[in-house]
């Protein structure tokens, strides 16, 4: 994968909620059990609701990734928002307007990048344990006003992604999927 295309995935990754990186927020025990009775939803999820992408987190997150990948980069910058929203009736929005800046070094020569990245998915959610969703039928939106993205961005299948880690509270939301290299954080 190119420079280019690894930082078009990172704000990519934000909206696909994938990732493995640990949460900032304690876990909870893995051996915890659910302990209402099967059958029985919870009044109220606290995954549902708006919550907005912790750009500086997921920055650092991005740049302490490129950094351990071997990738020579100065004066990384992720600027921009970034909104999730679930209902209780199992519906997810979410919109991502990233720009991830800096100064690639190429032995003596720098070489300044910018790669924005903007788009609109929706799709459905579900709990599927008591710190795990599955998302279904996500569906990307046109980015740009339909002018796709000048980097080529290797197709992700995302029309059902289970096993997506979601620990959160009434202001914190931290999503990880498997098998990809950062989660994200969201606030309220």
């Amino acid at each position: 994968m190119t420079f280019h295309r690894t930082l078009a995935v990172l704000p990519i990754a934000a909206l696909l909620l994938v990732g493995c990186a640990p949460p900032q927020e304690p876990r909870p025990d893995p051996d915890v059990t659910d302990p209402r009775p099967p059958g029985v939803v919870e009044e109220e999820d606290c995954v549902v609701g708006s919550w907005a992408l912790d750009v500086a987190a997921y920055e650092a997150e991005s740049e302490a990734y490129l950094t351990g990948l071997g990738i020579p980069i100065t004066d990384f910058a992720m600027s921009g928002a970034g909104s999730i929203i679930f209902t209780s009736d199992g519906l997810a929005s979410t919109d991502i307007a990233l720009v991830t800046s800096g100064t690639l070094v190429a032995g003596d020569q720098l070489i300044p990048i910018s790669v924005p990245s903007t788009y609109t998915a929706t799709g459905d959610w579900s709990r599927t344990d008591i710190e795990a969703l599955q998302l279904d039928n996500w569906l990307k939106v046109e980015t740009d006003e339909g002018v796709p993205p000048d980097v080529d961005i290797p197709a992700l299948d995302v029309t059902q992604l289970t096993d997506v880690d979601a620990f959160c509270s009434s202001d914190s939301l931290y999503l990880a999927g498997p098998g990809a290299p950062l989660g994200a954080q969201w606030r309220r």
